[in-house]
């Protein structure tokens, strides 16, 4: 018995476009794509391979069922789906690509999932360890909240439950020592007109009458902080030392400075008594007695003894007869020749 060879309609599928609607049941083969098809008297149902190659090389939508795979270019490693009208992305290759919400993820060691009772308003209101140490979000803020378990960083308060910060700190030791009554130096005293252009930590006492940023700051120490001037009101006892004077001040009662006479104070003798730098004053306490009295504000000498005081002061009572004035040799009074008489 011969062979019988059976062969199914076939063409281009162009051709089996053109064609329309197979038979039920049958078969056609399109030579140019490679495609197979079966009818249903209504339309063409693909059932060959998949279909693959390059995303811009897919053929027109328009068969549903058929599968196309891309194998290169751009949506590399896709699978599509012919849904008759378009390719339908029918595969995921990211979490980008996925659909759903978290409760279709399964629990794993690369993607995890929180259950839906420890989140609120989306966010996670549960700290766990997985160790037995579970609290709430609440319970952990309301713990670090706690001033009598931490303590917190609060500059306008001395409380005891209160942190002071590094600069505050810098600052509240800074005005400790201003509060002592020994400052530390000062420029110039009695300055009335603010520096052009002061160094931080210059210091000065200002004068009465001052004006610009020292207006209405008479005898305060005002320093310059590298941006504005701070003022420090003295108060009874402080005691400072002016650079340009070389002297020392202590603020008095009197609400004065005034110098307290300690530093580079000096009495020279000599032709009389000299006093210390800057014409300071200088009291001596002189007794009275043999022959010397002292006033209020006056010294007198007794004379005696051929000693003749007036207004032009102490001297000598020389006759020229009796006692001699050697001018000569050293202003020596001497005595001259006297004679008895006779019997």
């Amino acid at each position: 018995m011969s062979n019988q060879i059976i062969k199914i309609r076939r063409g281009t599928k162009t051709q089996l476009e053109g064609y329309g609607a197979l038979s039920e049941g049958e078969l056609g083969f399109c030579t140019d794509s490679r495609e197979v098809f079966v009818g249903n008297g209504v339309e063409n149902i693909f059932i060959g391979r998949a279909l693959m190659g390059s995303y811009n090389d897919r053929p027109n939508a328009g068969y549903k069922g058929r599968f196309y795979f891309v194998t290169s270019g751009d949506n590399v490693g896709f699978l599509y789906i012919d849904d008759g009208i378009s390719w339908y992305k029918a595969n995921a290759t990211s979490l980008t690509d996925l659909t759903g919400d978290l409760d279709q993820v399964n629990d794993g060691m690369t993607y995890g999932k929180v259950r839906n009772s420890e989140l609120e308003g989306g966010k996670v209101k549960k700290l766990d360890d997985h160790g037995g140490n579970a609290v709430s979000a609440g319970e952990a803020r309301s713990h670090l909240d706690n001033p009598n378990l931490h303590r917190t960083i609060n500059d306008s308060s001395d409380g005891n439950t209160d942190l002071w910060s590094a600069d505050k700190i810098k600052s509240e030791i800074h005005s400790a020592v201003k509060g002592l009554e020994w400052q530390d130096s000062v420029i110039s005293r009695g300055e009335t007109t603010p520096p052009v252009s002061p160094e931080t930590g210059d210091r000065y006492i200002v004068g009465s009458g001052a004006v610009d940023a020292w207006a209405n700051q008479t005898n305060t120490i005002a320093e310059y902080n590298g941006s504005t001037w701070a003022f420090y009101g003295p108060e009874i006892g402080w005691s400072v030392y002016v650079d340009a004077e070389s002297k020392n001040y202590v603020y008095n009662s009197a609400q004065f400075w005034v110098r307290s006479g300690e530093a580079n104070q000096t009495v020279n003798a000599g032709s009389g008594l000299t006093g210390g730098g800057n014409s300071d004053d200088i009291t001596i306490n002189i007794g009275g007695g043999y022959g010397i009295t002292v006033n209020t504000d006056s010294i007198a000498v007794k004379p005696y003894q051929g000693l003749k005081v007036d207004g032009n002061g102490v001297s000598a009572d020389v006759d020229n007869s009796s006692i001699i004035l050697d001018s000569t040799n050293g202003n020596k009074l001497t005595v001259n020749n006297v004679d008895g008489g006779s019997f």
